[in-house]
């Protein structure tokens, strides 16, 4: 599932060991080295992945080098639908971690896999129903939380999806730009957070002191 910290909020939807093994058997397996880019943000949607084994980090690079983790995928787990189905430009880049085996699902492969089963087109829409789920959460919380509030939940979502539960290796510009607010506004937000024992600030990344919920 092509994930930000947004969508990270939805429930995956991963592949069994019997559809790996499926997909596997009717297309090529592609490796990649620990760090190389699966996909760039910009490229063209014309396939989707399928994770076969290993990690793929997804996120965003920043001008400076920076990268901002939105979400660490693994064995089963499909990203680039959106790009894919909706015809816009990757929105995310992805690397792999540690090495990785993966899966491009072009248009032919898909009308393959469904043809051969239905059960395809139904792992698909949940995937994409998971989505949107994930993106009209966000919406509600814009509209009716504060900044605070929205902030703890952008951070228990990235630290679930880290390696490290207890820190999120973010810049505040970073976090600002995924909540769409300001430097100060953000600056302001995670002070209160910190003056709450929550969170402790450090330079490109945030301690959680105690337990955060993605439900605020």
């Amino acid at each position: 599932m092509q994930r930000s910290y947004h969508f990270a909020m939805a429930e995956a939807s991963r592949l069994s060991d019997e559809e790996l093994a499926a997909l596997a058997a009717r297309a090529r397996v592609q490796p990649f080295a620990d760090g190389q880019f699966v996909q760039h943000q910009g490229d063209p949607g014309n396939a989707f992945w399928a994770v076969i084994e290993g990690h793929v980090s997804v996120g965003r690079y920043a001008a400076d080098g920076g990268f901002t983790h939105f979400a660490v995928l693994a064995k089963g787990d499909l990203f680039g639908e959106l790009a894919f189905f909706t015809g816009v430009p990757r929105q995310v880049d992805a690397v792999a971690s540690g090495g990785a085996k993966m899966v491009a699902i072009d248009r032919a492969l898909l009308r393959e896999l469904m043809a051969a089963d239905i059960g395809w087109a139904e792992l698909l829409l949940r995937s994409l129903s998971r989505q949107l789920a994930g993106a009209l959460d966000i919406i509600d919380a814009e509209r009716r939380l504060p900044t605070t509030e929205r902030l703890a939940r952008l951070l228990a979502v990235m630290a679930r999806d880290s390696e490290r539960r207890d820190e999120v290796r973010a810049t505040q510009q970073q976090l600002a730009d995924l909540l769409g607010v300001s430097r100060v506004t953000l600056g302001a937000a995670l002070r209160e957070l910190a003056a709450r024992g929550l969170v402790e600030p450090g330079y490109g990344r945030i301690a959680l002191k105690a337990p955060l919920s993605p439900e605020g």
